[in-house]
């Protein structure tokens, strides 16, 4: 059999892939108009405004290209091997694209700027720009990254183009895997709407508590989409405020949990929410993480010993951690051992499925766990017997199938490979178990907390394997691995063509 031809792309395929791309290119475009205004408003220096107005043009031309060379006559239905092959690309151009401002505005060089992108697109939050000389365009383009990283690249694509075979591939290939309706685009349209909504509601409660239109804008925006960029060097000013604390875990639980409750909720379909496995989870894990980091700061010694202020910043890092965001409102290094790798750990957590979170999400660790439960049941009833396996999640008991769980656990498996291999990388540069571990797992999960490590000094190796670990992180094993083969099979034909000759 040839393998050439057996995974090879159909050129309609290509092509309407390149239509999709243009379609995107151009929302990114209109996106750019954002901190273009930010920087009038603020009179940002010149170069920095005027490296947005570049890109915008670049970006706009670039999608305007690409729609009319692909145009709508030569879009086919995309396999599900196209779609996630587009999806995978499609976070890379985007990353390119969006990585344009910090190149032309001479801050960062080509590489860097795609690692600032793509660490702001996929929700990482780690910058290789200081703070401090972050003009106000920029912030705002980095908190907008985010922001429209949370939402979903392909959730923005779905809500202008056709309808199609190729809406629920594409939908399912970015790692949205439950609908709120029978039709994607509907669907899509939902999810827009409610993350719209809820962003509006996080800036309103930010300015009811005092913070500046662009504060609330800009930490809304990093807060609902679990990035967890701040605008600011330190976040402890702003979470030394009770309140704002409150609202930020809120936005973050929001933001951790499935999109799917959020619109059951908005309909009033709410009996037998509290019976879903994610819900139940993320609560539990929350209270048993927090209570046990109290403990250790408690007989630590730590903040006078006032319980109180010992379970507010507890409860406010177990959210910000376990929900892929990254704020700190404490020096989280500086706390015991115990309570900081616990820290580190929920990052491989997450929130839900179909939410702004990374991880490997609250659903698959749950399933994970019963199935070893199962398994031990399994063992001691009689031979042939079966024991159905079922969960409730959406309102209802669904039966899991073997194959789903062998689908999880080779997810599972293949994430934690990942991670001990991007930590071999980072351990061989810097000679620091503990820190390789910390910057492993905080970029395959999406959480980036400021380390003083990440600086524009990494060496490449370091950035291209955290480049990698973000971008998995974002959308799953699944496009990388198939990314890999399909071009692996690519090559071998290749070659085996050359040969025959």
């Amino acid at each position: 059999m040839n393998t050439y031809k057996l995974n090879k792309l159909k050129p309609n395929e290509l092509k309407t892939i390149g239509h999709y791309t243009g379609y995107i290119c151009l929302i990114m475009s209109l996106l750019m108009v954002v901190p273009i205004i930010c920087g009038f408003i603020f009179h940002d220096p010149e170069r920095f405004v005027n490296s947005f107005i570049y890109s915008a043009i670049i970006t706009f031309i670039s999608g305007l290209l690409l729609v009319t060379l692909f145009g709508r006559k030569q879009v086919t239905n995309l396999s599900l091997k196209g779609a996630l092959i587009f999806v995978l690309g499609i976070w890379g151009i985007i990353a390119i694209y969006s990585g344009l401002p910090y190149l032309l505005s001479g801050e960062l060089g080509i590489f860097d700027s795609f690692f600032e992108a793509m660490s702001g697109i996929t929700t990482t939050g780690f910058s290789l720009i200081p703070v401090e000389v972050h003009p106000y365009s920029v912030a705002m383009w980095k908190a907008l990254t985010q922001w429209f990283g949370g939402l979903g690249i392909i959730v923005l694509l779905l809500v202008i183009v056709p309808s199609s075979v190729s809406l629920k591939r594409l939908f399912f290939a970015e790692g949205r895997t439950e609908q709120m309706t029978p039709n994607v685009k509907h669907t899509t349209m939902i999810f827009l709407k409610l993350y719209v909504s809820i962003t509006t509601l996080g800036v309103i409660l930010y300015l009811l508590l005092g913070l500046n239109l662009y504060e609330a804008v800009c930490f809304t925006f990093t807060s609902f989409a679990t990035g967890g960029y701040s605008i600011y060097a330190s976040d402890a000013h702003i979470f030394n405020s009770l309140p704002i604390q409150i609202v930020t875990m809120f936005l973050m639980i929001l933001g951790s949990t499935n999109f799917v409750i959020h619109y059951r909720i908005l309909k009033g379909n709410t009996k037998n929410l509290f019976k879903d496995i994610e819900l139940r989870a993320m609560f539990i894990i929350i209270g048993i993480a927090t209570l046990l980091i109290m403990i250790s700061l408690y007989t630590n010694g730590y903040y006078n010993q006032d319980i109180l202020v010992i379970f507010r910043h507890s409860i406010f890092q177990v959210i910000s951690v376990m929900s892929s965001t990254g704020f700190v409102s404490q020096d989280i290094a500086a706390w015991p051992q115990f309570s900081f790798f616990l820290l580190i750990l929920l990052t491989f957590v997450g929130g839900s499925i179909c939410s702004t979170s990374g991880g490997i999400k609250l659903y698959n660790i749950v399933i994970l766990f019963k199935s070893i439960i199962w398994e031990v049941e399994e063992m001691m009833l009689p031979k042939n017997t079966i024991k159905p396996k079922k969960i409730n999640h959406d309102k209802k008991v669904r039966e899991i199938s073997n194959k789903s769980i062998k689908t999880i656990l080779i997810f599972v498996v293949s994430y934690i490979l990942i991670f001990i291999l991007s930590t071999f990388v980072i351990l061989f540069y810097c000679n620091d178990f503990s820190l390789a571990t910390t910057v492993a797992a905080l970029s395959i999960g999406n959480t980036g907390i400021s380390i003083d490590y990440i600086s524009a000094s990494m060496p490449f190796m370091v950035k291209l394997i955290l480049i990698i670990d973000f971008w998995v992180g974002r959308i799953s094993v699944w496009p990388l691995f198939l990314g890999v083969l399909y071009l692996i099979n690519r090559a071998e034909s290749k070659i085996n063509n050359l040969n025959n000759k």
